[in-house]
């Protein structure tokens, strides 16, 4: 197994560098007007820099380049690809199907490098579920980047996660990027966490949602059972949850899934009076518990099925009084806030 100092010395470096280039980015990125500006869809209200995925994705690739020996080469690359686009996409405003066509390229070299999830006995509909689970976590992060540490602090809390089940399965390479992942999210929350001095931008979110995806489906590997490669997947359940809840709400009120608005799960639980900061803590705690599931249950099938039962029933309760509460709309006067919504 890798050296524990190895490990805890790429993370160090990671979480110092991204720190340290959010900071640079936060300080500078608005005389280079790289920023969000306030729109009616979105819950920020002054212009703030939202380059910090360039930090997170600098970090995360100097810390590759240091200490993986080259291990998930594929992923490494594609996900940066995915990075570029999203930060292109921050700049231009991509419409949704070239942002689509460029997570999907990306998820099909993935898939052609060798990595699918064998949920069925045909090879073909492996690659369909595949290319469906990292296109659609790719955009559940996008969507959950909505509210200040947020999604950085989802996105610690799935790394973390996941290099603990690297641990326990013995992948030392996996253990590895999920740390320097979650390290990189730390860092750059120093900056996120409210009130937001900078955001991710999709350049940020894309890069998180892809490469957590993705070395989510390594985890499946050969010879594993079913049960097997459903380990990993509890702790994505808060950004699926955010995504479903605000999927089925804008299709009923007649609204395009695709067009960004503040009618996300953090949005709705502020309307109850709840600060942001409280509102953010739950839902990092909710994110916290989904992550548990996979390594506390680990090789248990039985607990692993009853403890995951029991999360997507609460869930189903918590998204049931969400679906009652009210969301901002575009005209609604939203609580003052630096947070904001860059879903696509």
């Amino acid at each position: 197994m890798m050296r524990a100092m190895q490990v805890a010395v790429a993370a160090g470096c990671s979480g110092a560098l991204s720190a340290g280039v959010c900071y640079c980015l936060a300080r500078w990125s608005g005389q280079l007007r790289l920023v969000a500006q306030p729109r009616p869809d979105r819950w920020h209200k002054r212009p703030t820099p939202n380059t910090g995925g360039a930090g997170i994705l600098i970090a995360c690739a100097a810390a590759y380049l240091l200490f993986a020996n080259h291990g998930y080469g594929t992923v490494a690359a594609c996900a940066g690809f995915v990075s570029l686009l999203g930060f292109v996409d921050d700049r231009v405003q991509l419409p949704p199907v070239a942002k689509l066509a460029g997570q999907a390229t990306a998820a099909a070299v993935v898939i052609c490098g060798g990595m699918t999830l064998n949920w069925s006995p045909w090879y073909w509909t492996n690659v369909v579920i595949t290319a469906i689970w990292i296109i659609g976590i790719t955009n559940a992060f996008n969507l959950i980047d909505n509210m200040d540490g947020l999604c950085g602090g989802v996105a610690a809390i799935t790394a973390g996660s996941g290099a603990a089940l690297a641990f326990l399965e013995r992948d030392d390479q996996r253990t590895l990027l999920l740390t320097v992942i979650a390290a990189a999210c730390l860092g750059f929350l120093i900056f996120n966490h409210k009130p937001a001095r900078i955001f991710m931008g999709d350049c940020g979110s894309m890069f998180l949602g892809f490469s957590l995806a993705s070395l989510a489906v390594s985890s499946a590997h050969p010879g594993a059972s079913i049960l097997e490669s459903f380990y990993a997947l509890p702790a994505f359940l808060y950004p699926i949850f955010d995504t479903t809840l605000v999927s089925v709400l804008r299709r009923a009120s007649g609204k395009p899934v695709s067009v960004g608005g503040r009618d996300h799960s953090s949005h709705r639980l502020v309307s109850t009076g709840l600060t942001e900061r409280k509102a953010v803590w739950v839902f990092w705690g909710i994110a916290g518990v989904c992550a548990l599931c996979g390594p506390l249950a680990y090789n248990h099938p039985g607990r692993f099925i009853a403890v995951t039962t029991l999360v997507l029933a609460a869930l189903t309760v918590l998204g049931s009084f969400l679906a009652s509460l009210p969301g901002f709309g575009h005209s609604a006067t939203a609580p003052v806030s630096r947070a904001h919504d860059l879903s696509p």
